[in-house]
């Protein structure tokens, strides 16, 4: 296999289309999706560019095209062209309204279809029967007879210019069902085992970032905890110890909301793992730049609507993008190296058999008639896998396949490039979690002091007993009134309620997120005193992309708030800021 780009070694993206199945590696939670820049267990939609591969394991739907394989530069770095390497795998159906253009092989489960146009570069690997091989790998039923491959060179353009083509898994004897099936169990351990790691960094809460500081030289975990609402409204920011791993793990609810635009630094994006412990969903709410990995196998993620990336691997449930964002992946693949627990060593793997020859594609009918039914596939036929054992259960071992050396040609033509590194030794699949020791029964709380007897209140004072009246003279009947006291109670004061305060008087708080246009820039943030006509300038501050003010003014007055670009561009015009005001705490305010 070679590469024809600043003559380096092809960076593996993407799996053998004739080893299509699952291996572990040590210390690698991805493990072989490493090599894909997402792999997604349910459905995808909408997506627009992967700077690597992208494995779907439920349905591709898409009102508009898609690019893979291009590498991060838009000129094959990272990837380049490969013989065999499938860079957009499906295990359902595929429907997709725009052109599909793919670095690489694509192979599907289900149902296909595509828009005119799209195609496939592959890579020559010298052999001669490299052209009739991807011939009948590609072959459509209603597909022209006159359809052939175009040789461009260094590689080979599969074009869909007559009828939508791709490579059905079962042409190549791929179950993609169980790909997928025992990627979703070995990353689910790996996020399972992560998610019990103790953290050994700290992270510093400032007003506008999380600094995550370790020294660990290996691997550095960081636990940000925003229960109960899911508001990672910061910039994380890390200070750590050269060529050691950082892991941050997250816990937000069933919900979470990334709410700022920068998480990590470019230097650190391979190196960078976000592990979403108990999200069900995560909604992208700005259009970020994530740098380095997301392990989230059990989460729906939500793209924003105009665009943001996530630089790394990305292991997800589902994803959601709208037909109108430019969200992508960027390709900056996870190193490994993790520390989490043991994995048992495979036990050993019975010979691999020889492969058969490969059968030649009859050449077609001079007459139109209807197609041929297709041919066996003309490439070795993996070996079969060892009976299963107890757990752990081990994966196949990978055959090897060398490439021959390119026959010699007449000059011009391009220098060989060198081997590729070898893949990954695969592992087993890791033991499952030894049960967990039961917690100590807890002591019984102690008996509360009971509360002390209230003062009664005060009995009322009987009124005075009035002397009696003076004798009448007439010898009348006397009638005398005795007066009997009746206590009045008096009542005791009640206590007061307080009331809690939500808004902060005299306060005016608020952020700035970005810009409309996708730029950053500065922006000049100003707030006048405004009586009638007149405006007087009270504050003013420059904020660089994203950040926050605070101002302290008086309660009971006018305000005008002005928000502006610092640039004097002749579409400066069109920059909008995302603002977010979190305190209003006077009478009138206006914002332009």
């Amino acid at each position: 296999m070679y590469n024809n780009y600043d003559n380096e070694a092809v960076t593996y993206a993407g799996v053998p289309y004739d080893d299509i199945n699952w291996y572990d590696v040590v210390g690698q939670p991805f493990g072989i999706a490493s090599y894909f820049n997402a792999i997604i267990f349910g459905d995808a939609n909408n997506i627009v560019d992967t700077k690597g591969a992208m494995a779907v394991g439920g349905n591709f739907v898409s009102s508009r095209g898609l690019s893979l394989g291009y590498g991060n530069d838009g000129k094959l770095k990272g990837t380049g062209y490969s013989p065999d390497f499938v860079r957009f795998l499906v295990g359902g159906n595929v429907a997709m309204q725009g052109p599909l253009v793919v670095i690489g092989h694509v192979v599907a489960g289900g149902n296909f279809r595509a828009a005119s146009g799209s195609t496939y570069m592959i890579g020559k690997d010298g052999s001669a029967g490299q052209e009739q091989e991807l011939m009948a790998l590609y072959q459509a039923n209603g597909g022209s007879r006159y359809w052939r491959l175009s040789d461009r060179n260094t590689h080979y353009a599969v074009s869909s210019y007559d009828v939508p083509r791709y490579i059905p898994a079962n042409r190549i004897g791929a179950d993609l069902r169980q790909f997928f099936e025992d990627a979703e169990d070995s990353i689910g351990y790996y996020h399972d085992c992560i998610s019990d790691l103790q953290p050994n960094g700290t992270v510093t809460d400032h007003f506008h970032e999380w600094i995550l500081r370790g020294n660990d030289p290996v691997q550095n975990v960081f636990l940000i905890d925003v229960r109960p609402n899911g508001l990672l409204n910061k910039e994380i920011r890390f200070e750590i110890p050269e060529g050691s791993l950082a892991i941050v793990k997250l816990r937000t609810g069933n919900n979470a909301h990334l709410q700022y635009g920068l998480w990590g630094s470019e230097n650190l994006a391979n190196r960078t793992l976000y592990v979403f412990e108990d999200a069900t969903n995560i909604y992208m709410e700005v259009p970020a730049a994530i740098w380095g990995s997301i392990l989230a196998p059990q989460a729906m993620y939500h793209a924003h609507q105009t665009g943001g990336t996530v630089s790394g691997n990305a292991a997800l449930r589902s994803l959601a993008v709208a037909a109108t964002s430019g969200f992508e992946f960027h390709l900056y693949p996870f190193v490994g190296g993790v520390q989490c627990a043991e994995i048992s060593p495979a036990p050993p793997m019975p010979a691999p058999t020889p492969p058969p020859a490969p059968m030649p594609v009859p050449t077609p009918p001079p007459a139109p008639t209807p197609p041929p039914a297709p041919t066996p596939m003309p490439v070795p036929t993996p070996p079969p896998a060892p009976t299963p054992v107890p757990q752990p259960t081990p994966r196949p071992t990978p055959p090897p396949a060398p490439r021959p050396t390119p026959p010699p040609v007449p000059t011009p033509q391009p220098t060989p490039r060198p081997t590729p590194p070898p893949v990954p030794t695969p592992q087993p699949m890791p033991a499952p979690c030894p049960t967990p020791v039961p917690c100590p029964t807890p002591a019984p709380c102690p008996t509360p002091a009971p509360c002390p007897t209230p003062v009664p209140c005060p009995m009322p004072v009987p009124c005075p007993i009035p002397a009696p009246c003076p004798a009448c003279p007439q010898p009348e009947t006397i009638i005398e009134i005795q007066p009997i006291p009746i206590p009045i109670p008096i009542p005791c004061p009640e206590q007061e309620v307080c009331q809690e305060c939500l808004i902060t008087p005299g306060t005016i708080f608020g952020c700035i997120w970005g810009c409309s246009c996708n730029c950053n820039h500065e922006w000049e943030v100003r707030l006048y005193r405004s009586c009638g006509e007149r405006r007087t300038l009270l504050h003013c501050i420059i904020i660089n992309c994203c950040g926050c003010f605070q101002f302290e003014v008086p309660y009971d007055d006018y305000y005008l708030l002005s928000v502006c670009p610092v640039r004097h561009e002749k579409n400066s015009g069109c920059c909008k800021p995302m603002l977010t005001l979190k305190n209003v705490g006077v009478t009138n305010l206006m914002i332009e």
